[in-house]
């Protein structure tokens, strides 16, 4: 893969469900930026502004699976960021090329962390808030303080 960049986010939504399509609302079933939810449209309109390419980014979730019910999305724990590191490390080591990582949210930040001190000492990391509609109606600031960041890594990477 070229990818230099990984967006990682928590854990995916009920429109990235696979397995548990009885729970699915709508979507493709996969984790994609493609997907027709909010958290995804912001993700790929903050990318685009900040100078990002497409195929300069990847992204994955911490934990890679629905952690919730049909009525509820939960938020992944330790031992769920755990169980799903050797996950990370699969996709990790499909980016040989991986220069930057932008962990979005407090748990995907605290499971990179423990993954990057150990197998990726050398990779950018540059922490924000998740970009869903929940974080940007609480805080207003959030969607400025995320595209500051990408446009960071945009910089870093020479596509700014």
């Amino acid at each position: 893969m070229e990818a230099r960049s990984l967006f990682l986010l928590e854990a995916p939504g009920q429109k990235a469900m696979g397995a548990e399509a009885e729970l699915r609302r709508t979507g493709s079933g996969i984790i994609s930026i493609d997907n027709d939810d909010l958290t995804a449209r912001n993700c790929w309109m903050l990318r685009d502004e900040a100078g990002l390419p497409y195929k300069e980014s990847v992204h994955w979730n911490v934990v890679p699976w629905y952690l919730g019910t049909a009525t509820r999305i939960a938020a992944p724990g330790k031992s769920e960021i755990q169980r799903a590191a050797p996950f990370l490390h699969e996709v990790i080591v499909m980016l040989p090329s991986l220069e930057v990582v932008v962990p979005m949210g407090r748990k995907a930040q605290a499971g990179w962390a423990v993954y990057q001190e150990r197998f990726a000492p050398k990779v950018h990391t540059l922490p924000t808030w998740h970009p869903s509609p929940r974080v940007f109606a609480s805080r207003p600031a959030a969607r400025q303080e995320i595209l500051e960041v990408l446009q960071q890594a945009a910089r870093l990477l020479g596509t700014a």
